[in-house]
């Protein structure tokens, strides 16, 4: 039971599940959060996070957070995550995806912080040479700014853990989906976008890229978040260790049409585009060094997931 933490994004949709998933299971830990709202809501913001509004590059705001509260662990989410926007703005996201997490670390090293938990990605990849991925089988092979941003922080967490002796992990996240996931986002999954349209047609138009022939390994949010737990209670030393964090198994972009139709009970109309320069055919993560490691298995499969998400989906209002 740490008696404090640092969410960093905590206001994000992987940092907003997290939190409230992580106060269930320890009601007595101090949750200390860092959001600037750059792709965070206020609403997804948990009232009971002590909550610090600013930016990771912030040295003093972060100097001050880590003083005062002296965090057992740091999980950091933050970042400028769509690839899009890294693309138009690749020094900016850089500054916040690179710097800011080696300014976080900085810090973590400095005030004997037990375990850094990175939030990776398996962008990182490019396309995979072998299916089902495995980390050691699969070297880095970047093809965007953000998944060259992602990568950078992994060896920055390696480096930290042999210079500084602070443990640190990388999880790389397959294509997260789940409530709290907005579809008007340029990053979201295509399950966010396409319900986004079904449910609030004004604010968005579904469209397909390619023949929907193509596959993804999604990963239910609940899923990476006990990924994130399982990496801050396990006993071992990772030093940076990598990890693949997904549900092992793929699904096609025109069966996730296919459901979502069934579960909705509504008609998707979706407008046919070329496809997307670079993108990547298909995803599968091989997760044993995961279940090996950390003790990791998907709870939640894909079409509970897609559930879950189209249940939230029906309760927002706007």
């Amino acid at each position: 039971m740490p008696k404090a933490i640092l969410v960093t994004g905590c206001a994000g949709f992987i940092g907003g599940n997290f939190v409230k998933s992580f106060k269930k299971q320890f009601p007595k830990t101090a949750i200390v959060g860092i959001d600037d709202f750059s792709t965070g809501r206020r609403g997804a913001l948990d009232k009971r996070v002590i909550f610090y509004e600013g930016s990771i590059l912030d040295e003093v705001l972060l100097n001050r957070i880590f003083k005062k509260h002296k965090p057992e662990y740091v999980f950091h989410f933050a970042a400028l995550p769509r690839v899009s926007y890294a693309v138009e703005h690749p020094r900016l996201t850089s500054e916040v995806n690179i710097v800011g997490t080696v300014a976080l670390l900085e810090k973590a090293a400095e005030y004997k912080v037990k375990r850094f938990i990175y939030s990776s990605s398996s962008s990182l990849y490019g396309g995979a040479k072998k299916l089902p991925t495995k980390e050691s089988e699969n070297p880095p092979a970047p093809k965007s700014p953000y998944a060259i941003q992602k990568y950078a922080g992994e060896p920055f967490c390696k480096v930290f853990s042999e210079l500084f002796g602070l443990d640190t992990v990388c999880l790389r996240y397959f294509n997260v989906f789940g409530p709290g996931q907005y579809g008007d986002s340029p990053y979201s999954t295509v399950v966010a976008a396409w319900l986004e349209a079904v449910y609030f047609p004004k604010k968005k138009i579904a469209f397909i890229e390619g023949d929907g022939n193509q596959s993804r390994d999604f990963c239910y949010v609940d899923n990476v978040v006990d990924a994130n737990i399982l990496a801050m209670r396990a006993k071992k030393k990772f030093n940076g260790e990598p990890f693949n964090i997904a549900h092992g198994e793929r699904t096609m972009i025109n069966e996730v049409k296919n459901l979502i139709e069934i579960y909705t009970r509504r008609k998707l109309k979706l407008e046919k585009r070329s496809p997307r320069a670079g993108d990547v055919r298909h995803t599968h993560a091989d997760i044993s060094k995961a279940g090996k490691w950390l003790g990791y298995k998907p709870k939640i499969k894909f079409e509970e997931g897609l559930k879950r998400t189209i249940q939230w989906f029906e309760s927002r209002k706007k």
